[in-house]
């Protein structure tokens, strides 16, 4: 990997900045302080870290004038990168929305058994597990631009697999075939949006990911109850179709860029994001001083997320962001791998949480929850549908506001009281207790969960995911994290009818059990990044308070 490489075979962009930077610590009582811990450091680290980290204070403060020009100039070319990449968000909404309205037709024109349809359903969260395996190494080896079009391209063959589908293999290969699609985009999205936007912006912006993906499955929904599902592929086409039409009008992430060495299009890149009168000098020295500071770091692995010796310190004292101005000499790479490790221990661990609140169980079977509280099925998944977008939308609205932070407190409290009540519901039901209540209160425990998760649950650990992990870190740590993501869905798909065959209440009571260790979970280690830029926030997770 770019980032990987030994000094001696850094880019020429890099090597030219790790230059000019040394000769300007030469010149300021910053820079001689820089120079000191180059003295005693080793040569590799010196060149690839430390100066690098004791320059970029003065690289921040003038990042975040040009962020404030940049604002204040053409954000045409952002927006428009954000909607080219959240037709790949609409697309993976389409592919987890399809399974719920298709249902009747498929079985009745098919043939197929309920536990047939149940591995149709959840065969795509398979295909997504191995599209989040390879996400990672494609985004850093491809770019994010073609691995949103690679992802596009195998989504086509998927739904055009399922529309000529006469049995059960081939609706099961087109399932894997868009399964491996949304692995693939429910990473490189969200990540290819936070690398291009403003830090005043990114929240929202990366927020529209999780907006996109609601307004996919609520399209599903709502044009499923009213069309074949044949015809309902043609849904999941169009984002697809829009992904590929839009890609060669956008710039490819200047972050990526510079990560490969490659200047004249780095440049560009931001230039055009950020409007062609804006100054970029700042965003692009920051940009650049983070990108050297992992240059001299050892490579990437998957076990540095995981360091044992470090998890007590990191989880201790990483909690707060400050604006750090040094860093001591003889901890560089000891606070490296200690920030990568709670990097992996947040982002594993807020994807574990989204999955075991049950989201996922409430998706696959929407149709099916309501029907056995006594509710309309059809009834049911359309307000769902209808309620989705716009809370979904306000969640994005206050992402940059309220922060991270809060809106995981109040959307985790939300969904642990919306399981509450469903579960409350099931067990009124089983005992025959107040059973003119138990369809209400079921629909108004599901709504409550779907209100409470698309304002925070849904779309804050997707945008946290695509900021806490450095350039050199992203691609293998965004590769556990989406992985794990998905074989939650896995398990948690595939155990929920037989769990609900054990106990309905129970099932739910445990989903707001998971929900309530989730506020715990976030009010002790999750960090606020809301109002920083990617760099300040690797600065200040390697520091640690």
């Amino acid at each position: 990997m770019a980032a990987a490489l030994p000094p001696s075979t850094a880019p020429p962009l890099l090597t030219r900045r790790s230059a000019a930077g040394l000769e300007r610590s030469r010149r300021s009582p910053r820079g001689q302080h820089g120079g000191c811990c180059a003295r005693r450091l080793p040569a590799a680290a010196t060149a690839g870290a430390t100066c690098g980290l004791t320059r970029r204070a003065t690289a921040v403060a003038a990042a975040a004038r040009a962020g404030e020009g940049a604002e204040e100039g053409s954000l045409q070319m952002v927006l428009l990168s954000t909607a080219v990449a959240v037709c790949g968000s609409f697309e993976f909404g389409t592919c987890v929305g399809y399974s719920a309205p298709a249902q009747a037709g498929i079985v009745g024109d098919i043939g197929l058994s309920n536990s047939q349809y149940g591995i149709f359903a959840s065969v795509l969260t398979v295909g997504a597990m191995v599209g989040a395996l390879t996400s990672g190494r494609l985004a850093d080896t491809l770019g994010r631009k073609m691995t949103m079009r690679l992802a596009a391209i195998v989504g086509i063959f998927g739904w055009l697999a399922i529309y000529l589908a006469k049995g059960a293999t081939m609706l099961c290969l087109g399932r894997v075939l868009l399964g491996y699609c949304t692995g693939v985009l429910s990473y490189v999205v969200p990540v290819f949006i936070s690398e291009i936007a403003p830090k005043g912006l990114r929240g929202g912006l990366a927020a529209s990911n999780q907006l996109f993906i609601c307004s996919g499955c609520s399209a599903a929904y709502i044009i499923g109850a009213t069309i074949s599902w044949r015809s309902l592929v043609i849904v999941g086409l169009v984002p697809c179709v829009f992904l590929l039409v839009g890609l060669p009008f956008i710039p490819e992430s200047p972050r990526w860029l510079a990560n490969i060495g490659r200047e004249k299009e780095f440049r560009a890149s931001l230039q055009k994001l950020r409007g062609e009168k804006a100054d970029i000098s700042g965003e692009a020295t920051e940009i650049i001083e983070h990108v050297e500071s992992v240059l001299g770091l050892p490579k990437a692995r998957i076990q540095d997320l995981f360091h044992r010796k470090n998890m007590y310190a990191v989880i201790v004292r990483t909690k707060q962001f400050h604006q750090p101005t040094s860093f001591p000499k003889d901890l560089i790479f000891h606070h490296h791998e200690r920030s990568s490790s709670f990097d992996a221990q947040v982002g594993v661990g807020l994807k574990v949480f989204q999955q075991l609140g049950g989201i996922n169980a409430l998706g696959f079977y929407t149709s099916y929850i309501f029907s056995s509280a006594g509710f309309s099925g059809k009834l049911g998944t359309t307000l769902i549908g209808i309620i989705q977008i716009p809370i979904t939308l306000l969640g994005a609205l206050l992402m940059d506001r309220s922060g991270r932070r809060t809106l995981l407190l109040v959307s985790s409290s939300g969904t642990f009281v919306g399981c509450f009540l469903t579960g409350l519901s099931f067990y009124f039901k089983a005992q025959g207790l107040y059973t003119q209540l138990v369809p209400t209160l079921a629909l108004y425990g599901i709504l409550a969960y779907y209100v409470a998760y698309s304002i925070g649950m849904g779309p804050v650990p997707w945008v946290i995911m695509s900021e806490i992990f450095s350039i050199n870190m992203k691609g293998i740590a965004g590769r556990l994290v989406t992985l794990v993501s998905w074989v939650g869905s896995f398990v948690i798909s595939y155990s929920f009818s037989f769990l609900m065959d054990w106990n309905s209440a129970g099932t739910f009571f445990l989903f707001s059990a998971a929900s309530l260790v989730t506020v715990l979970f976030v009010a002790r280690l999750v960090p606020e990044t809301k109002g920083r830029t990617l760099e300040e926030i690797q600065e200040s997770l390697m520091a640690g308070t």
